[in-house]
């Protein structure tokens, strides 16, 4: 009986290392689909995986409830190559090694956990980032094994996540920052020529003295200091190209001049006449009726374009 017992206890134990021994073998198969994955992160998880579970299968412990951490770790890697299977954490908790006797492995984790938050913030991760991060699921995995027992074992892997951290840091060390995207267009204040002045003129009539006050309060209200203040005029197309430039610029000094007499300073400011230039909208007739010339009102303006830093 007892002899029938100690048979069927190994043949047991076979059967279930039996049943993992497809594992490493598959992990190893899936190597070359990892080694595609063109996001050089995401394929570093996947190869990690791949290589925890060929790693796991190797010492399968049987009677363990991480029997079948290979298995998970296989899935994983399947999971991050082609997504058809869910993420299965291989630990449950993160037990760390009792201090009192493991500080180096504490210290060590420590280590390996502050890279891993450096890299999840950085825009350089890399391959490198991504095996570290499934290597450390395994150093857990080992930690967690243990748990609440005086025999504690993982070393190994958590030196094996230690050094790769150690080449991450130095891969991030040398990544330079992406330059800061480009500053986004000032958008221009947007003047009507004809509520401004009257035909032909550069002399503010009510309604524009009443609307550089309104711009002048807005910019008070801003509380911030102007380093840089452009007024360019526009006409229309009719006239001639030499008395639409002069019109042009004596109507952006009236309303510089209107800013400036309200108490606005600007460290630089820059009066421009453009005339019939940069047109912002197109009618068409050679004479200037009464329809066409109500067309083009918006090309008659005065725009403003401000730069500002808080004081």
């Amino acid at each position: 009986m007892k002899k029938t017992l100690i048979c069927g206890a190994l043949l047991a134990a076979l059967m279930s290392a039996q049943a993992f021994a497809s594992v490493g073998s598959d992990a190893q198969a899936l190597m070359p689909a990892a080694q595609k994955i063109a996001d050089p992160y995401q394929r570093g998880l996947a190869e990690g995986w791949l290589e925890i579970a060929d790693r796991q299968d190797s010492h399968v412990l049987v009677s363990s409830v991480y029997n079948d951490a290979a298995a998970r770790a296989l899935n994983n890697g399947r999971h991050f190559i082609d997504g058809s299977v869910p993420f299965q954490p291989i630990y449950g908790q993160k037990n760390w090694p009792p201090v009192e006797t493991r500080e180096k492995w504490v210290k060590a984790l420590q280590e390996i956990e502050r890279t891993n938050q450096r890299a999840a913030q950085s825009p350089c991760r890399g391959e490198d980032a991504g095996r570290l991060s499934a290597l450390t699921d395994e150093a857990w995995k080992e930690q967690d094994e243990t748990h609440a027992t005086h025999w504690v074992h993982g070393w190994d892997s958590i030196e094996r996540a230690q050094k790769l951290a150690q080449q991450v840091n130095g891969e991030l060390d040398k990544c330079a920052p992406p330059p800061p995207p480009p500053p986004a267009p000032v958008k221009p204040v947007v003047l009507s020529a004809d509520a401004l002045f009257d035909f032909d003129s550069a002399v503010l009539k009510p309604e524009g003295l009443r609307q550089a006050e309104l711009l002048a309060q807005q910019w008070r209200n801003a509380g911030a200091n102007i380093d840089l203040l452009t007024v360019t005029g526009y006409t229309d197309r009719f006239g001639s190209a030499e008395h639409n430039l002069k019109l042009s610029q004596q109507r952006a000094l009236a309303v510089s001049t209107a800013l400036r007499d309200l108490g606005i300073r600007a460290r630089t400011v820059q009066i421009k006449g453009l005339g019939a230039a940069n047109p912002v909208q197109s009618c068409p007739g050679k004479k200037a009726t009464p329809s066409v010339v109500a067309c083009l009102a918006p090309n008659r303006r005065v725009e403003i374009v401000t730069k500002m830093t808080a004081k």
